[in-house]
C-alpha cells in the first residue's frame, strides 16, 4: 500500500478545548488516576495470553500445529505480562497455554504411534523385506519411480507395490551391500509436519532397531527433488555404516513417505548415487 503524505492544504481538526478551572488554568487530575501505558500494555498482552492458551487448548483437538503455535505464543505473551500490575492474569495465562503445548505435544505423539505407518506390523514388514522372489537386475521400475544401479544386483519387487530390495549377496543377511525402498501413504503428515515427525521416527527407528549403532549426522535435505530427512549411523567394531532417509513425495491421491536405507559394510553409506539415477513417476 503506497504511503502518501496527506495534501499541503489540509488542516488537523478542531479539538474540543481543554475544561478550565475557575482560575483560568487548565484542570489537573491527580496523578493516581492517570493511567500508565505500561499498565495497559501488560493488561492486554496478560488477556492475550489467556486467550491463546484457551484457544491453543481447543485449537489442539482440531489441528495440531495450531494448538502449539497457540501455545507458545500464549507462553510467550504470559512472560512479557508477568511482572505487571496482572500477575494474576498472566498467570493464568502461562498455565492455559503450557496445558495447550502439552496437551498439542500429547495429540501428536498420538496420531504418530497409530499411524500405520508406524504399527507393527508395517514395521515387520520392513523389516522383513519384500516377498517377491530375487533377480539379477541392473535397475528396477515400481508404479512409483524407476531406479538404476551401478552394478547388478539381486531385486525384489512385487510388480504392483513401490516397495523394493536390492542386494549383492545371495541373501539379504549374507550381503555387504544392501539397499531398501518402503512406501506407504500417510493421513496426518504434510509438509509442515514432515520434518518433525520423521526426525523423531527414524531417530527411534535407530535406537530400537540399530543396538549399538550411534547417529553420525542428520539433516532435512532433499531426494530427487523432494523433502527428506536424512540419519546417517555407523557400528564401528563390525565397520558397517547405514543411512536411512524418509522422502515425502506428493501424488494426486495425497503424500506419499518413502523410507529409503542403505546399508554397507567397509564404506560409506550413502544415497547419492542412487538418487543420481532415481526418477519419479
Amino acid at each position: 500500500m503506497n504511503n502518501q503524505p496527506p495534501p499541503g492544504n489540509l488542516q488537523p481538526p478542531n479539538l474540543p478545548a481543554v475544561a478550565t478551572g475557575t482560575s483560568g488554568t487548565a484542570t489537573s487530575l491527580p496523578a493516581y488516576a492517570l493511567a500508565k501505558p505500561g499498565q495497559h500494555s501488560g493488561e492486554t498482552k496478560a488477556l492475550l495470553s489467556v486467550i491463546l492458551g484457551v484457544a491453543g487448548i481447543v485449537g489442539a483437538l482440531f489441528f495440531i500445529p495450531m494448538g502449539l503455535a497457540f501455545g507458545i505464543a500464549g507462553l510467550v505473551m504470559g512472560t512479557m505480562s508477568h511482572s505487571s500490575s496482572k500477575r494474576g492474569l498472566s498467570t493464568a495465562g502461562l498455565v492455559f497455554s503450557s496445558l495447550a503445548i502439552l496437551v498439542s505435544l500429547g495429540f501428536w505423539t498420538y496420531a504418530v504411534r497409530h499411524d500405520p505407518r508406524f504399527s507393527q506390523t508395517n514395521s515387520s514388514k520392513a523389516a522383513s523385506g519384500v516377498t517377491a522372489p530375487a533377480a539379477a537386475a541392473s535397475s528396477i521400475s515400481t508404479p512409483c519411480y524407476t531406479a538404476d544401479f551401478v552394478n547388478e544386483l539381486n531385486v525384489s519387487n512385487n510388480a504392483d507395490s513401490c516397495d523394493m530390495n536390492a542386494y549383492n549377496g545371495k541373501t539379504i543377511d549374507s550381503s555387504s551391500n544392501v539397499y531398501k525402498v518402503y512406501a506407504d501413504t500417510s493421513q496426518i503428515v504434510t509438509a509442515q509436519t514432515f520434518t518433525g515427525v520423521f526426525k523423531a521416527a527414524l531417530e527411534k527407528d535407530v535406537k530400537s532397531n540399530l543396538p549399538g549403532f550411534t547417529i553420525d549426522s542428520e539433516q532435512s535435505a532433499t531426494f530427487a527433488g523432494s523433502p527428506a530427512y536424512i540419519i546417517n549411523t555407523s557400528e564401528k567394531s563390525q565397520d558397517v555404516a547405514v543411512v536411512e532417509a524418509a522422502v515425502l513425495h506428493p501424488v494426486g491421491s495425497g503424500e506419499n513417505v518413502f523410507i529409503l536405507v542403505h546399508a554397507v559394510n567397509g564404506q560409506t553409506a550413502d544415497l547419492t548415487t542412487l538418487e543420481a539415477q532415481w526418477q519419479w513417476k
